[in-house]
């Protein structure tokens, strides 16, 4: 099933293809947060939890005596192993289990001590689920990237096409598949943000709420639910894309970063 064109960044398609295969509804919920010093050290904790359903198809996968699905999908070989590909000097400080209100995953925790060497891809932590098939090479447009000099933090964010910014299938709409992936994804999202612990002085970020700023915050059912929306909002961005973007950021359950330059001052 071909859940949408080339509109958004590569992470919020991947999370969709993902949930698509686990076949699980409120499949999974990944969310990956920097916590940024004022002298550029900083920790980086990714936290993945997966719904009952997912968990059901897993004890049943795990049983008779075959080895544990949640040891293999969250390990602390894997968790290392993703320390390199956040950027140079990434250290992995711990794993956490998590088993919260019926809900399984994993949190782990990473230290840094130089954002300027951070690259991440905010969708990381899936791929480490994804296991099935060779490891695409990592599209350099995909990655938040960083620079931070003098309390002033500058990122680049990956770019999205509003001109594409269109869910219908190329061959036309199949309304039971799509009320399928709808209900499976029922309770799925995706996020990453950037925590500042001493405060933000000022940005042109264009999602803050205190000391976070949110780079992207996706609830996968709200697509579905706002498909004529994003279907106008890719045909205005043709001829007015500040209307577009305006429009876009009006959505309910989906927050993108629209600048691609952002910039953060440290209190």
């Amino acid at each position: 099933m071909t859940v949408m064109k080339q509109s958004l960044p590569k992470y919020i398609k991947l999370g969709i293809a993902l949930g698509l295969s686990l076949l699980a509804s409120s499949c999974l919920q990944h969310e990956s947060t920097v916590n940024l010093n004022k002298d550029g050290s900083g920790t980086i904790v990714e936290q993945t939890i997966l719904g009952q359903q997912m968990m059901a198809m897993m004890g049943q996968i795990g049983g008779d005596g075959q080895a544990d699905p949640m040891a293999e999908m969250f390990n602390e070989e894997k968790a290392k192993a993703s320390a390199a590909k956040l950027g140079q000097g990434v250290e992995f400080v711990k794993l956490e289990m998590i088993n919260e209100g019926g809900k399984k995953g994993a949190r782990v925790h990473y230290k840094f001590a130089d954002i300027n060497k951070l690259s991440i891809n905010p969708a990381g932590g899936l791929e480490s689920m994804n296991d099935g098939g060779e490891e695409a090479p990592v599209d350099e447009k995909e990655l938040v990237k960083f620079k931070y000099t003098d309390g002033t933090l500058s990122l680049v964010v990956p770019p999205t096409d509003f001109e594409e910014m269109n869910m219908d299938e190329e061959g036309g709409e199949n309304a039971e598949m799509e009320a399928m992936a709808k209900q499976m994804m029922a309770d799925m999202s995706l996020s990453m943000k950037i925590v500042m612990p001493g405060g933000i002085d000022k940005t042109n970020a264009t999602h803050v709420d205190g000391n976070t700023v949110t780079i992207m915050d996706v609830k996968v059912a709200k697509m579905f639910d706002q498909k004529a929306a994003l279907k106008k909002i890719s045909e205005t961005a043709k001829t007015d894309k500040k209307v577009a973007i305006a429009e876009f950021n009006k959505l309910e359950g989906i927050k993108m970063e629209t600048n691609e330059n952002v910039t953060i001052s440290l209190k």
